[in-house]
Protein backbone atom coordinates (compact mmCIF):
# COMPACT_ATOMS: atom_id res chain seq x y z
CA UNK A 1 0.00 0.00 0.00
CA UNK A 2 2.83 2.41 0.86
CA UNK A 3 4.48 1.73 -2.51
CA UNK A 4 1.19 2.39 -4.33
CA UNK A 5 0.68 5.68 -2.48
CA UNK A 6 4.24 6.83 -3.20
CA UNK A 7 3.87 6.03 -6.89
CA UNK A 8 0.58 7.91 -7.06
CA UNK A 9 2.33 10.89 -5.48
CA UNK A 10 5.07 10.58 -8.10
CA UNK A 11 2.45 10.52 -10.86
CA UNK A 12 0.82 13.69 -9.54
CA UNK A 13 4.18 15.47 -9.32
CA UNK A 14 5.11 14.38 -12.87
CA UNK A 15 1.76 15.58 -14.23
CA UNK A 16 2.17 18.93 -12.49
CA UNK A 17 5.67 19.32 -13.95
CA UNK A 18 4.45 18.55 -17.46
CA UNK A 19 1.58 21.00 -17.10
CA UNK A 20 3.79 23.76 -15.63
CA UNK A 21 6.23 23.36 -18.52
CA UNK A 22 3.33 23.59 -20.98
CA UNK A 23 1.97 26.66 -19.18
CA UNK A 24 5.38 28.37 -19.31
CA UNK A 25 5.46 27.64 -23.05
CA UNK A 26 1.94 29.17 -23.31
CA UNK A 27 0.40 26.11 -24.87
CA UNK A 28 -3.40 26.09 -25.17
CA UNK A 29 -5.65 24.84 -22.40
CA UNK A 30 -7.03 22.04 -24.58
CA UNK A 31 -3.55 20.71 -25.37
CA UNK A 32 -2.58 20.80 -21.69
CA UNK A 33 -5.75 18.98 -20.63
CA UNK A 34 -5.21 16.28 -23.26
CA UNK A 35 -1.61 15.76 -22.10
CA UNK A 36 -2.61 15.58 -18.43
CA UNK A 37 -5.42 13.09 -19.04
CA UNK A 38 -3.34 10.97 -21.40
CA UNK A 39 -0.34 10.66 -19.09
CA UNK A 40 -2.58 10.04 -16.07
CA UNK A 41 -3.92 7.05 -18.01
CA UNK A 42 -0.48 5.92 -19.21
CA UNK A 43 1.05 6.16 -15.73
CA UNK A 44 -1.77 4.84 -13.56
CA UNK A 45 -3.97 2.54 -15.70
CA UNK A 46 -1.87 1.16 -18.57
CA UNK A 47 0.88 -0.41 -16.36
CA UNK A 48 -1.44 -2.90 -14.55
CA UNK A 49 0.89 -5.90 -14.32
CA UNK A 50 4.08 -3.78 -14.27
CA UNK A 51 2.82 -1.26 -11.68
CA UNK A 52 5.58 -0.55 -9.17
CA UNK A 53 8.39 -2.09 -11.22
CA UNK A 54 11.61 -0.11 -11.61
CA UNK A 55 10.74 0.81 -15.20
CA UNK A 56 7.35 2.11 -14.11
CA UNK A 57 8.91 4.37 -11.47
CA UNK A 58 11.71 5.48 -13.81
CA UNK A 59 9.50 6.22 -16.83
CA UNK A 60 7.22 8.41 -14.73
CA UNK A 61 10.29 10.30 -13.51
CA UNK A 62 11.77 10.89 -16.97
CA UNK A 63 8.59 11.77 -18.91
CA UNK A 64 8.70 15.46 -17.88
CA UNK A 65 12.17 15.59 -19.43
CA UNK A 66 10.81 14.28 -22.75
CA UNK A 67 7.96 16.79 -22.50
CA UNK A 68 10.45 19.62 -21.97
CA UNK A 69 12.51 18.42 -24.94
CA UNK A 70 9.36 18.35 -27.07
CA UNK A 71 8.55 21.94 -26.02
CA UNK A 72 12.05 23.13 -26.93
CA UNK A 73 11.68 21.26 -30.26
CA UNK A 74 8.84 23.69 -31.03
CA UNK A 75 11.03 26.70 -30.29
CA UNK A 76 9.30 27.43 -26.98
CA UNK A 77 10.62 27.79 -23.44
CA UNK A 78 9.51 25.34 -20.69
CA UNK A 79 10.55 27.68 -17.88
CA UNK A 80 12.40 26.81 -14.66
CA UNK A 81 10.56 23.49 -14.25
CA UNK A 82 13.07 22.17 -16.82
CA UNK A 83 15.62 21.81 -14.02
CA UNK A 84 13.24 19.58 -12.06
CA UNK A 85 12.63 17.57 -15.23
CA UNK A 86 16.39 17.07 -15.54
CA UNK A 87 16.52 15.90 -11.93
CA UNK A 88 13.83 13.31 -12.66
CA UNK A 89 15.63 12.08 -15.78
CA UNK A 90 18.89 11.77 -13.86
CA UNK A 91 17.20 9.71 -11.16
CA UNK A 92 15.54 7.53 -13.80
CA UNK A 93 18.86 6.78 -15.50
CA UNK A 94 20.41 6.01 -12.12
CA UNK A 95 17.61 3.52 -11.47
CA UNK A 96 17.89 1.94 -14.93
CA UNK A 97 20.88 3.04 -17.07
CA UNK A 98 19.31 1.55 -20.22
CA UNK A 99 16.77 4.37 -20.16
CA UNK A 100 19.52 6.78 -21.17
CA UNK A 101 18.43 5.84 -24.69
CA UNK A 102 14.97 7.30 -24.00
CA UNK A 103 16.46 10.51 -22.62
CA UNK A 104 19.24 10.81 -25.18
CA UNK A 105 17.67 10.11 -28.57
CA UNK A 106 15.33 13.16 -28.59
CA UNK A 107 18.31 15.38 -27.70
CA UNK A 108 20.47 13.82 -30.41
CA UNK A 109 17.76 14.50 -32.99
CA UNK A 110 17.54 18.09 -31.79
CA UNK A 111 21.31 18.44 -32.24
CA UNK A 112 21.09 17.22 -35.83
CA UNK A 113 18.08 19.36 -36.57
CA UNK A 114 19.65 22.55 -35.18
CA UNK A 115 23.16 21.64 -36.33
CA UNK A 116 24.29 22.82 -32.95
CA UNK A 117 25.36 21.24 -29.67
CA UNK A 118 23.24 23.69 -27.71
CA UNK A 119 20.66 21.04 -26.80
CA UNK A 120 23.35 19.05 -25.00
CA UNK A 121 23.90 21.96 -22.62
CA UNK A 122 20.31 22.85 -21.79
CA UNK A 123 19.51 23.23 -18.06
CA UNK A 124 17.63 19.93 -17.99
CA UNK A 125 20.38 18.00 -19.79
CA UNK A 126 23.09 19.44 -17.53
CA UNK A 127 21.03 18.65 -14.42
CA UNK A 128 20.41 15.07 -15.56
CA UNK A 129 24.11 14.58 -16.29
CA UNK A 130 25.07 16.02 -12.89
CA UNK A 131 22.71 13.61 -11.11
CA UNK A 132 24.10 10.59 -12.97
CA UNK A 133 27.72 11.64 -12.36
CA UNK A 134 26.95 12.32 -8.70
CA UNK A 135 25.27 8.95 -8.34
CA UNK A 136 28.29 7.25 -9.89
CA UNK A 137 30.66 9.09 -7.56
CA UNK A 138 28.64 8.10 -4.47
CA UNK A 139 28.49 4.50 -5.69
CA UNK A 140 32.25 4.34 -6.20
CA UNK A 141 33.11 5.96 -2.87
CA UNK A 142 30.46 4.54 -0.53
CA UNK A 143 29.72 1.16 -2.14
CA UNK A 144 32.95 0.17 -3.91
CA UNK A 145 32.28 -3.54 -3.39
CA UNK A 146 29.15 -3.28 -5.53
CA UNK A 147 30.95 -1.50 -8.32
CA UNK A 148 34.18 -3.48 -8.33
CA UNK A 149 33.12 -6.92 -7.04
CA UNK A 150 29.41 -7.49 -7.67
CA UNK A 151 29.02 -5.64 -10.99
CA UNK A 152 31.76 -7.73 -12.70
CA UNK A 153 29.96 -10.90 -11.60
CA UNK A 154 26.71 -9.58 -13.06
CA UNK A 155 28.55 -8.82 -16.28
CA UNK A 156 30.04 -12.32 -16.40
CA UNK A 157 27.05 -14.45 -15.36
CA UNK A 158 23.86 -12.45 -15.95
CA UNK A 159 24.23 -10.10 -18.90
CA UNK A 160 25.16 -12.90 -21.37
CA UNK A 161 21.78 -14.56 -20.73
CA UNK A 162 19.81 -13.05 -23.59
CA UNK A 163 17.12 -14.02 -26.05
CA UNK A 164 18.17 -14.14 -29.68
CA UNK A 165 17.81 -10.87 -31.56
CA UNK A 166 15.02 -12.14 -33.79
CA UNK A 167 12.85 -12.98 -30.81
CA UNK A 168 13.48 -9.58 -29.26
CA UNK A 169 12.71 -7.41 -32.29
CA UNK A 170 9.18 -8.52 -33.10
CA UNK A 171 7.32 -6.73 -30.29
CA UNK A 172 9.09 -3.33 -30.50
CA UNK A 173 8.84 -3.41 -34.30
CA UNK A 174 5.09 -4.00 -34.10
CA UNK A 175 4.54 -1.25 -31.49
CA UNK A 176 6.68 1.32 -33.31
CA UNK A 177 5.05 0.54 -36.66
CA UNK A 178 1.61 0.92 -35.10
CA UNK A 179 2.62 4.26 -33.56
CA UNK A 180 3.85 5.61 -36.90
CA UNK A 181 0.75 4.39 -38.75
CA UNK A 182 -1.63 5.95 -36.26
CA UNK A 183 0.36 9.18 -36.25
CA UNK A 184 -0.08 9.34 -40.02
CA UNK A 185 -3.81 8.75 -39.66
CA UNK A 186 -4.48 10.97 -36.64
CA UNK A 187 -2.11 13.87 -37.27
CA UNK A 188 -0.77 13.77 -40.85
CA UNK A 189 0.61 17.31 -40.48
CA UNK A 190 3.01 15.99 -37.79
CA UNK A 191 4.11 13.04 -39.92
CA UNK A 192 7.50 14.48 -40.83
CA UNK A 193 10.94 14.86 -39.26
CA UNK A 194 10.29 18.41 -38.10
CA UNK A 195 6.84 17.59 -36.72
CA UNK A 196 6.00 18.10 -33.07
CA UNK A 197 5.59 14.35 -32.56
CA UNK A 198 9.22 13.64 -33.46
CA UNK A 199 10.68 13.88 -29.91
CA UNK A 200 8.00 11.50 -28.64
CA UNK A 201 8.71 9.02 -31.42
CA UNK A 202 12.41 9.31 -30.63
CA UNK A 203 11.68 8.51 -26.99
CA UNK A 204 9.66 5.47 -28.12
CA UNK A 205 12.58 4.36 -30.27
CA UNK A 206 14.83 4.79 -27.23
CA UNK A 207 12.43 2.61 -25.27
CA UNK A 208 12.67 -0.03 -27.98
CA UNK A 209 16.47 0.14 -27.85
CA UNK A 210 16.37 -0.23 -24.06
CA UNK A 211 14.12 -3.29 -24.40
CA UNK A 212 16.44 -4.94 -26.93
CA UNK A 213 19.63 -4.07 -25.00
CA UNK A 214 18.29 -5.74 -21.86
CA UNK A 215 17.60 -8.82 -23.93
CA UNK A 216 15.24 -10.61 -21.55
CA UNK A 217 11.82 -9.97 -23.18
CA UNK A 218 10.34 -9.35 -19.74
CA UNK A 219 7.11 -7.38 -19.92
CA UNK A 220 8.13 -4.47 -17.73
CA UNK A 221 11.25 -3.74 -19.82
CA UNK A 222 8.91 -2.66 -22.65
CA UNK A 223 7.06 -0.07 -20.58
CA UNK A 224 8.99 2.97 -21.85
CA UNK A 225 8.48 1.85 -25.45
CA UNK A 226 4.73 1.44 -24.91
CA UNK A 227 4.19 4.74 -23.10
CA UNK A 228 5.90 6.93 -25.69
CA UNK A 229 4.66 4.96 -28.69
CA UNK A 230 1.10 5.60 -27.50
CA UNK A 231 1.79 9.22 -26.55
CA UNK A 232 3.32 10.19 -29.91
CA UNK A 233 0.11 9.97 -31.97
CA UNK A 234 -2.45 10.64 -29.23
CA UNK A 235 -0.87 13.89 -28.03
CA UNK A 236 -1.35 15.31 -31.52
CA UNK A 237 -4.73 13.81 -32.41
CA UNK A 238 -7.77 16.04 -32.78
CA UNK A 239 -10.92 14.30 -31.57
CA UNK A 240 -13.20 16.59 -33.57
CA UNK A 241 -11.72 15.41 -36.86
CA UNK A 242 -11.04 11.81 -35.87
CA UNK A 243 -12.84 9.20 -37.95
CA UNK A 244 -14.72 6.52 -36.04
CA UNK A 245 -12.90 3.49 -37.59
CA UNK A 246 -9.55 5.05 -36.74
CA UNK A 247 -10.72 5.79 -33.19
CA UNK A 248 -11.91 2.21 -32.69
CA UNK A 249 -8.68 0.79 -34.13
CA UNK A 250 -6.62 3.07 -31.89
CA UNK A 251 -8.51 2.07 -28.78
CA UNK A 252 -8.10 -1.58 -29.72
CA UNK A 253 -4.34 -1.09 -30.20
CA UNK A 254 -3.99 0.59 -26.79
CA UNK A 255 -6.04 -2.19 -25.19
CA UNK A 256 -3.80 -4.80 -26.83
CA UNK A 257 -0.67 -3.09 -25.49
CA UNK A 258 -2.25 -2.92 -22.04
CA UNK A 259 -3.07 -6.61 -22.28
CA UNK A 260 0.54 -7.43 -23.20
CA UNK A 261 1.82 -5.42 -20.23
CA UNK A 262 -0.62 -7.23 -17.95
CA UNK A 263 0.56 -10.70 -18.94
CA UNK A 264 2.21 -12.41 -16.01
CA UNK A 265 3.91 -15.76 -16.00
CA UNK A 266 2.95 -17.72 -12.89
CA UNK A 267 5.31 -20.69 -12.91
CA UNK A 268 4.67 -21.77 -9.33
CA UNK A 269 1.61 -23.38 -7.74
CA UNK A 270 -0.35 -21.49 -5.05
CA UNK A 271 1.63 -21.81 -1.83
CA UNK A 272 0.04 -19.30 0.54
CA UNK A 273 -2.28 -21.69 2.41
CA UNK A 274 0.38 -24.38 2.52
CA UNK A 275 2.90 -22.03 4.14
CA UNK A 276 0.38 -20.58 6.60
CA UNK A 277 -0.42 -24.11 7.75
CA UNK A 278 3.23 -24.62 8.63
CA UNK A 279 3.97 -21.42 10.53
CA UNK A 280 2.41 -18.09 11.41
CA UNK A 281 4.47 -15.10 10.30
CA UNK A 282 7.17 -17.46 8.98
CA UNK A 283 10.76 -16.52 8.34
CA UNK A 284 11.17 -17.46 4.69
CA UNK A 285 13.94 -18.01 2.17
CA UNK A 286 14.23 -19.69 -1.23
CA UNK A 287 16.86 -21.68 -3.05
CA UNK A 288 16.61 -21.10 -6.78
CA UNK A 289 16.88 -18.42 -9.43
CA UNK A 290 13.28 -17.20 -9.83
CA UNK A 291 12.19 -14.13 -7.86
CA UNK A 292 8.50 -15.09 -8.12
CA UNK A 293 9.01 -18.11 -5.86
CA UNK A 294 9.42 -16.00 -2.74
CA UNK A 295 7.86 -12.69 -3.78
CA UNK A 296 5.16 -11.53 -3.27
CA UNK A 297 4.47 -14.74 -1.32
CA UNK A 298 6.39 -13.53 1.74
CA UNK A 299 4.10 -10.49 1.98
CA UNK A 300 0.96 -12.57 1.38
CA UNK A 301 1.77 -14.78 4.40
CA UNK A 302 2.83 -11.77 6.49
CA UNK A 303 6.24 -13.34 6.83
CA UNK A 304 9.81 -12.08 7.08
CA UNK A 305 12.32 -12.46 4.28
CA UNK A 306 15.63 -13.52 5.82
CA UNK A 307 17.75 -13.66 2.67
CA UNK A 308 20.29 -11.02 1.69
CA UNK A 309 19.10 -11.42 -1.91
CA UNK A 310 15.94 -12.62 -3.62
CA UNK A 311 17.47 -15.59 -5.43
CA UNK A 312 20.66 -17.29 -6.62
CA UNK A 313 20.45 -15.82 -10.12
CA UNK A 314 24.18 -15.33 -10.62
CA UNK A 315 24.84 -18.97 -9.80
CA UNK A 316 22.12 -19.99 -12.25
CA UNK A 317 23.62 -17.84 -14.99
CA UNK A 318 27.09 -19.19 -14.33
CA UNK A 319 25.89 -22.82 -14.44
CA UNK A 320 23.85 -22.24 -17.59
CA UNK A 321 26.85 -20.69 -19.32
CA UNK A 322 28.97 -23.67 -18.30
CA UNK A 323 26.33 -25.99 -19.79
CA UNK A 324 25.70 -24.11 -23.04
CA UNK A 325 29.09 -22.63 -23.92
CA UNK A 326 32.71 -23.74 -23.99
CA UNK A 327 34.44 -21.40 -21.55
CA UNK A 328 38.20 -21.19 -21.31
CA UNK A 329 39.91 -22.46 -18.18
CA UNK A 330 40.07 -18.93 -16.81
CA UNK A 331 36.41 -18.25 -17.62
CA UNK A 332 35.33 -21.51 -16.01
CA UNK A 333 37.30 -20.64 -12.86
CA UNK A 334 35.57 -17.24 -12.81
CA UNK A 335 32.14 -18.84 -13.15
CA UNK A 336 33.00 -21.37 -10.41
CA UNK A 337 33.94 -18.49 -8.11
CA UNK A 338 30.55 -16.86 -8.76
CA UNK A 339 28.76 -20.10 -7.91
CA UNK A 340 30.80 -20.37 -4.69
CA UNK A 341 29.96 -16.74 -3.90
CA UNK A 342 26.25 -17.56 -4.04
CA UNK A 343 26.73 -20.62 -1.81
CA UNK A 344 28.60 -18.53 0.79
CA UNK A 345 25.79 -15.96 0.87
CA UNK A 346 23.14 -18.66 1.17
CA UNK A 347 25.07 -20.23 4.06
CA UNK A 348 25.32 -16.87 5.83
CA UNK A 349 21.60 -16.25 5.35
CA UNK A 350 20.65 -19.65 6.77
CA UNK A 351 22.86 -19.13 9.81
CA UNK A 352 21.78 -15.56 10.48
CA UNK A 353 18.10 -15.77 9.51
CA UNK A 354 17.16 -19.23 10.80
CA UNK A 355 14.23 -19.52 8.37
CA UNK A 356 11.17 -21.51 9.38
CA UNK A 357 10.46 -22.50 5.77
CA UNK A 358 12.75 -22.96 2.77
CA UNK A 359 11.25 -23.19 -0.72
CA UNK A 360 13.42 -24.93 -3.28
CA UNK A 361 12.94 -24.62 -7.03
CA UNK A 362 13.47 -27.60 -9.33
CA UNK A 363 14.30 -25.79 -12.58
CA UNK A 364 17.26 -23.79 -13.83
CA UNK A 365 16.21 -20.42 -15.29
CA UNK A 366 12.76 -21.98 -15.81
CA UNK A 367 14.25 -23.80 -18.78
CA UNK A 368 15.67 -27.16 -17.69
CA UNK A 369 15.13 -29.49 -14.71
CA UNK A 370 17.69 -28.86 -11.99
CA UNK A 371 18.17 -30.12 -8.43
CA UNK A 372 18.81 -26.95 -6.45
CA UNK A 373 18.70 -28.88 -3.19
CA UNK A 374 21.50 -31.16 -4.34
CA UNK A 375 23.41 -28.05 -5.45
CA UNK A 376 23.17 -26.64 -1.94
CA UNK A 377 23.93 -29.94 -0.21
CA UNK A 378 27.08 -30.44 -2.25
CA UNK A 379 28.69 -27.94 0.12
CA UNK A 380 29.45 -29.62 3.49
CA UNK A 381 28.63 -26.53 5.57
CA UNK A 382 25.34 -25.98 3.78
CA UNK A 383 24.51 -29.66 4.16
CA UNK A 384 25.07 -29.34 7.91
CA UNK A 385 22.68 -26.40 8.08
CA UNK A 386 20.06 -28.15 5.99
CA UNK A 387 19.95 -31.14 8.35
CA UNK A 388 17.89 -28.84 10.62
CA UNK A 389 15.04 -29.14 8.11
CA UNK A 390 12.76 -31.93 6.97
CA UNK A 391 11.23 -32.08 3.54
CA UNK A 392 7.49 -32.20 3.08
CA UNK A 393 5.64 -33.62 0.14
CA UNK A 394 6.52 -31.35 -2.77
CA UNK A 395 4.05 -28.93 -4.31
CA UNK A 396 4.50 -29.45 -8.01
CA UNK A 397 7.62 -27.62 -9.08
CA UNK A 398 8.50 -26.60 -5.52
CA UNK A 399 10.13 -28.61 -2.73
CA UNK A 400 9.23 -27.42 0.77
CA UNK A 401 11.59 -27.70 3.74
CA UNK A 402 10.38 -26.87 7.23
CA UNK A 403 12.45 -26.47 10.38
CA UNK A 404 12.46 -29.57 12.59
CA UNK A 405 10.91 -29.30 16.02
CA UNK A 406 13.08 -29.87 19.07
CA UNK A 407 11.95 -33.49 19.38
CA UNK A 408 12.91 -34.21 15.74
CA UNK A 409 16.53 -33.09 16.02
Amino acid sequence: MIVIILILVEIVVALLMIDRAAAAARLGAEERIVATCLFAFLFAILPSGVFGQREHVAVIALTPFVAVTAIRWRGLSPGPVAILAGLGAGLAMSIKPHLAMVVGLPIVLAVFRQRSLRSLFSPEAMTAAAVVIGYGAVLASVFPAYLFDYAPMVSAAYLPLRMNLGGLLSFPAMVLAGSVVFLGLLAPHEFKFGGNATPWLAAALGGAASFVLQGKHWTYTAFALCVFAIAAPLLHARIRTMRMPVMIAGLAAVALIGYCLALQVRPFPPLKERILALAKHPRLITIGDHVALGHPLVREVNGTWVGSSCMQLLAAGAMMLQKTTTPTEGERARLDSIIDFERRHLLADLRAGRPDVILVDTRLLSAVPFDWLAWARSDPELQAELTRYRELEDAGRVRILVARSGSER
